[in-house]
This record gives C-alpha cells, sequence and structure tokens, in this order.
C-alpha cells in the first residue's frame, strides 16, 4: 500500500496535535476563608481521574468560605487549607488502612498494597459509595482540599505538589530561627511538628492526637496521668479532648509560643510539644 505524501503528514500532524490540546473549560472560583481564589478548572497530570474539578470541589466543608473576621493574608488561607488537608490526608490513610485490613480478612490473604490501590483507584471514580459511603466522604473532601491547596501554591509561586511534612516550608524571621538553633533545634521541624499537633487537636479525633503524640505522654488534672500507648491515649480522650485546651492550641500561632530546652510551649503551660529522636510532638497535657 502506498504511503501518505509529506503534505498529508503534516496536515495529518496538526490535527493531531490540535486534538491533543487541553478543551477550553472556563475556570472555577472558590471562596476560601472570606477571600477568592481562581482554580484550574483541569485535573493535574498526576492526580486520578474522576469527576470534573467542578464536581470534585463541591465537597469542599461548607464552612470553608466563612471569614474569620479579619481579611486573611495568603499565607493564613493556605495555611487553614493545608491544616484541613492534613487532617482529611490522615483519616483517609487511617480509613483505607481499615478497609484493606477487612478486604483482606475476608478474600484471605491478598496483596495489600493490591488491594489498596483497586480500593483507591475505585474511590477516584466514585464507585464503591453505596458499599462505603463514608470512606467515600473522606476521600472526597480529601481529592477537594487537594485540588484547592495545589492552586493555591500555584498562586503564591510554591511548589504545587504536598510537601512531604504536610505544610508548606514558612518564613520564619532571622530572629525566631536563631531561637531555635541556639537550644539545637531545626526551625522547620519544630513549625512542623507545631502544625501537625495543633491540626490532629483541630480535628477532635483522638486517632489523630494519638499520632502525633510522644509516649509517655502526661495529662495532669486532679491527679497526674502517664500515657503510654495509643490505646491508653484513646481511652482518655475526654481529658486529652478537653475544649478549653483545644481552644487554646486553636488560638495559638508559632511565631508567638514560648520555646525553651524541653520544647514549646503552649497558652500558659497547657500544653506542652517536646522534642526526641522522632523530632517534634506532644508530651504533656495539663488541665489546671
Amino acid at each position: 500500500m502506498a504511503g501518505f505524501p509529506a503534505r498529508d503528514l503534516r496536515v495529518i500532524g496538526f490535527l493531531l496535535a490540535l486534538l491533543s490540546l487541553p478543551v477550553h473549560a472556563d475556570p472555577l472560583f472558590v471562596r476560601v476563608y472570606g477571600r477568592t481564589y481562581k482554580i484550574d478548572p483541569r485535573y493535574p497530570s498526576d492526580e486520578q481521574k474522576g469527576p470534573t474539578p467542578q464536581e470534585a470541589m463541591k465537597a469542599l466543608p461548607s464552612d470553608l468560605a466563612k471569614g474569620p473576621g479579619f481579611r486573611p493574608s495568603h499565607e493564613q488561607v493556605l495555611a487553614e487549607v493545608e491544616e484541613r488537608l492534613w487532617i482529611a490526608q490522615n483519616r483517609l490513610d487511617h480509613a483505607l488502612g481499615k478497609e484493606t485490613a477487612s478486604t483482606e480478612r475476608r478474600n484471605a490473604g491478598p496483596d495489600p498494597k493490591a488491594v489498596n490501590q483497586e480500593l483507591t483507584e475505585s474511590l477516584a471514580t466514585g464507585a464503591i459509595p453505596s458499599r462505603s459511603p463514608e470512606l467515600q466522604k473522606i476521600f472526597d473532601q480529601r481529592r477537594a482540599l487537594n485540588l484547592l491547596a495545589r492552586e493555591l501554591r500555584r498562586s503564591m509561586d510554591l511548589p504545587v505538589r504536598t510537601p512531604e511534612a504536610g505544610f508548606s516550608r514558612p518564613k520564619l524571621s532571622p530572629e525566631i530561627e536563631a531561637g531555635y538553633r541556639a537550644l539545637n533545634f531545626n526551625p522547620l521541624e519544630a513549625y512542623y511538628g507545631f502544625r501537625r499537633v495543633k491540626a490532629a487537636f483541630r480535628s477532635g479525633d483522638i486517632d489523630l492526637l494519638a499520632q502525633v503524640a510522644h509516649y509517655p505522654l502526661t495529662v495532669t488534672g486532679k491527679a497526674k496521668r502517664t500515657i503510654r500507648t495509643r490505646e491508653q491515649l484513646r481511652t482518655a480522650k475526654d481529658a486529652a479532648m478537653d475544649p478549653r485546651i483545644r481552644d487554646i492550641v486553636a488560638k495559638s500561632t508559632f511565631e508567638t509560643v514560648f520555646v525553651r530546652d524541653k520544647g514549646m510551649m503552649i497558652g500558659e503551660g497547657e500544653v506542652w510539644i517536646t522534642h526526641d529522636q522522632t523530632g517534634f510532638g506532644l508530651g504533656a497535657i495539663n488541665l489546671q
């Protein structure tokens, strides 16, 4: 069979190139923490395909648009979204782990990684809402927050992908950095530890708090308790997640915490974030 003339090949190549261009779509506008942001309506290349971004964004927390009573900076908006994303991602990881273990028990020994991958792909397409609606809801919210966080970072000329630490690198003043280095602390590690503990308290999820705690953890109220395991911390949930303590942590900022050789003090000593060989984590809760 005769080949195509060179001119026809050029025409075919041009048509294929046109077909490969992304279809035009109007940008999305999302209100976050009282400010409005433009969102790219196309999925990033490394995100699992599913519903359109327009549909995916409907899973954002309903209260996310509410303003805080002041005009937040872009950095504060990003911090708000990343905090919620950290919570959603860790809840998803926990839920996937439980679902994977349950599937393994039912099917006698499939590869856990393969089960996890299959579950994730099904969640991305919305294929299993009837079987596990709560897991689907967690996945959808994590995806929406991730898409939003990426666009916020892009608008601020930051690396788009979620950082390994879970939070974007902060701009710390030389004075703050010097204060931590004088105590032989890495200021960035301290910052990330502070953000994780703050997010865990905010979540109200004792499993997330147990994840960021150092053991033994002391909880002091009318009596002093020494918490040695995650299970013991779950049992002490009411004390650990005391509303007053959570409010104090929520209002704290990294720039204003007191730091000494023991670690970081939040409030008047209600919470201590301590340092060990694993990094910074929740070390003490004082209810009095």
